[in-house]
């Protein structure tokens, strides 16, 4: 059998004046969610919808991110409970959202490095913990962000018991531009990011990190070990890390200044690589890569060019890219444990596009 490209399916998700991102997550039955920014009276609202028995439901969260310049996050708990994390547009604190059982948002602010004291912060990333059978860690809310208390340090809170531990895993920096956290199959916790330093260079370089946890324990903040693994980034945009995979890591990210697309991935037993998956021109506009793998660990980048949502598969030869709709709204891609591709996008309405793979 010889495998092709996925072939998509299309549907509106939400036309409510959509502002532009979206963060897609697929719960324990396969269904997907999708958390997104819609404009209203008040400002900026974060909604959640989700596709349950082939029709869209909606939910308003009560709140109200800041910008669109770093995307929402959601992801579903053991129990299919969904959960999202994001920054305050009114505070700039990093917010926790979780539905209640009357369908209801609880919302708080999750402490920086100050302790109870809720300073600014950036770019945040969140993920539940996957039950692994592991207590107190199962189903564990975790949410990598920058904080500002310490000069723009990147750093992890974990809720434990009820009750926030917090990680400083890299030193401040001049860059807030990008960080993405991911799980791995093994519930083995990673976060990418940019770390810029101004070095009175026209372009601050903005190298992009790979921040890995050690062992910890419940008792104590967990501790990070990291590393630089693209020196040569500068101006960069956006970073995505692929979620679930077992023997491969995958970062997807933006270099501003040549608008490519480009891909750190590293396999079991294999030396790193860095990657060009699209190439770029001045017509291309923002890329806002997002990475996925799926089942079988095949690696993907659903990324923008030029009012197009385009899919890169990472093949023997390298990667191929397909088109898969019009859109100019942050793609956001995952895959379900049956290797159905669920894709969420924006054109001013909320978009959902639904893949499999075609063979002959």
């Amino acid at each position: 059998m010889t495998t092709n490209a996925l072939q998509f399916t299309l549907e509106a998700v939400d036309d409510s004046g959509v502002v532009g991102q979206s963060f897609l997550a697929v719960d324990g039955t396969g269904a997907p969610a999708v958390a997104y920014v819609i404009g209203t009276a008040a400002g900026a609202a974060v909604r959640v919808a989700r596709r349950q028995n082939g029709h869209w439901t909606h939910e308003n969260t009560g709140g109200f991110p800041a910008g669109d310049d770093v995307r929402i996050s959601l992801s579903f708990d053991s129990g299919g409970v969904p959960h999202v994390a994001y920054r305050d547009g009114d505070s700039g604190n990093a917010i926790f959202g979780t539905r209640r059982d009357d369908g209801s948002w609880s919302l708080e602010a999750i402490p920086t490095q100050a302790g109870l004291v809720v300073r600014s912060a950036a770019d945040v990333s969140m993920q539940i913990e996957p039950n692994l059978n592991d207590p107190p860690f199962a189903d564990t809310p975790t949410v990598g962000y920058r904080d500002a208390f310490n000069g723009d340090s990147a750093a992890v809170a974990r809720k434990i018991g009820g009750s926030w531990q917090i990680s400083d895993v890299d030193a401040p920096s001049d860059a807030r531009t990008g960080l993405s956290l991911a799980f791995d199959s093994s519930a083995g916790l990673r976060l990418a990011y940019f770390q810029g330093f101004d070095d009175g260079s026209p372009v601050i370089p903005q190298p992009l990190k790979l921040a890995q946890e050690e062992v910890s324990d419940a008792e104590h903040p967990p501790t990070f070990v990291n590393g630089v693994i693209d020196p040569a980034m500068r101006a960069a945009e956006s970073v995505s890390m692929a979620r679930g995979l077992f023997s491969k890591v995958l970062v997807a990210y933006a270099d501003v200044r040549t608008r490519t697309v480009r891909a750190w991935s590293s396999s079991l037993g294999s030396e790193p690589r860095i990657e060009v998956v699209a190439e770029g021109n001045d017509a291309n506009g923002p890329r806002f890569p997002s990475a996925a793998g799926d089942p079988h660990q095949t690696l993907f980048i659903a990324y923008l060019d030029d009012g197009q949502v385009v899919l890169a598969r990472r093949g023997p030869a390298g990667w191929t890219s397909q088109p898969v709709a019009t859109g100019d709204g942050w793609p956001s891609l995952e895959f379900g444990k049956d290797g159905t591709a669920h894709l969420a996008y924006g054109t001013g309405t909320l978009m959902y596009a639904r893949g499999t793979v075609s063979s002959g």
